[in-house]
């Protein structure tokens, strides 16, 4: 790890711009992220991450805790109704409640669901506050155009990626769901909106450091390991939000195991293509060179 401040509450999260040019930022304003540290391993930005967030405990309980406390009890009040018994506009006012607080949900998606709302609800408000709507508007509308720069510029191994990543969607969405119940989707839904709200962002964000990280120490043992470049984390994450969005399809015709079929199916021949095809290209590389 490289030049990293003793205190751990001190660094902030390193940035990854290689495939960006570095421009000098107009009079008066700071350049974000200019003086970012770098990591050289995941678990390096793990404890980073766990000294920050015991120094921040008191915010992280007053923002985070405390209120999920409060949610828990609301969602156990709700599920403790005989909604389905309920007739009349009082079931149809409860089966909204139920929705929109993902009532029914187990702990795990239930918890994933409020700690978005809790951290990077409240972080999108605040960025709509300061930037404006129509500044956050205009960076929403950059993505289609961003997905197809990143999709041009990694060619048929963007295609690959879409699927292995969206396979691992689909697989994740039919977890949190319970089996694909339209009444238990708003978590995936919250999960999508989370990550293309930071893929607007750019590339300076936490999960592209996270995501860099973590794939550079699973394939540190393989010789000449690609790079996981800006483009791939892209399309990766890009691939993901869409199987969790359109894993919603087997809920409509009640496909209990739907996700988890074809999510699978979609990795493995996403993995399979990746694979042979780095096979294809090392085998032209030497033709070519014989």
């Amino acid at each position: 790890m490289s030049t990293l401040n003793t205190d751990i509450g001190l660094p902030r999260i390193p940035s990854f711009t290689a495939e960006l040019k570095e421009t000098e930022p107009p009079k008066g304003k700071k350049n974000r992220g200019s003086n970012g540290i770098s990591f050289e391993h995941s678990w390096e930005l793990f404890y980073y991450l766990i000294g920050k967030g015991i120094k921040n405990l008191p915010t992280i309980i007053k923002g985070i805790i405390l209120p999920l406390g409060i949610v828990t009890v609301f969602n156990i009040a709700l599920e403790s109704i005989p909604t389905y018994s309920v007739q009349g506009i009082t079931r149809s006012l409860l089966f909204f409640f139920v929705f929109i607080t993902s009532s029914y949900n187990s702990i795990i998606p239930r918890t994933i669901f409020w700690v978005i709302i809790f951290t990077i609800g409240k972080a999108l408000f605040r960025r709509i506050r300061s930037e404006g709507f129509s500044k956050v508007l205009a960076d929403y509308k950059t993505f289609p155009g961003n997905l197809m720069g990143a999709r041009k510029s990694l060619g048929i191994l963007g295609n690959y990626i879409i699927l292995v990543s969206s396979g691992v969607g689909f697989v994740v969405a039919n977890f949190l769901t319970r089996n694909n119940r339209l009444d238990k989707v708003l978590v995936t839904y919250v999960i999508a909106i989370a990550l293309i709200n930071t893929l607007s962002k750019g590339n300076k964000t936490m999960l592209f450091t996270a995501l860099k990280l973590v794939y550079k120490d699973c394939t540190g043992f393989i010789k000449k390991a690609e790079l996981l470049t800006d483009d791939k984390v892209f399309i990766l994450v890009t691939g993901f939000t869409l199987g969790l969005l359109l894993n919603s399809v087997f809920g409509v015709i009640k496909l209990d195991l739907g996700g988890y079929i074809l999510g699978s199916i979609l990795f493995v021949a996403g993995l399979l293509l990746i694979l042979f095809g780095k096979k294809e290209v090392r085998q032209n590389k030497t033709e070519s060179f014989s």
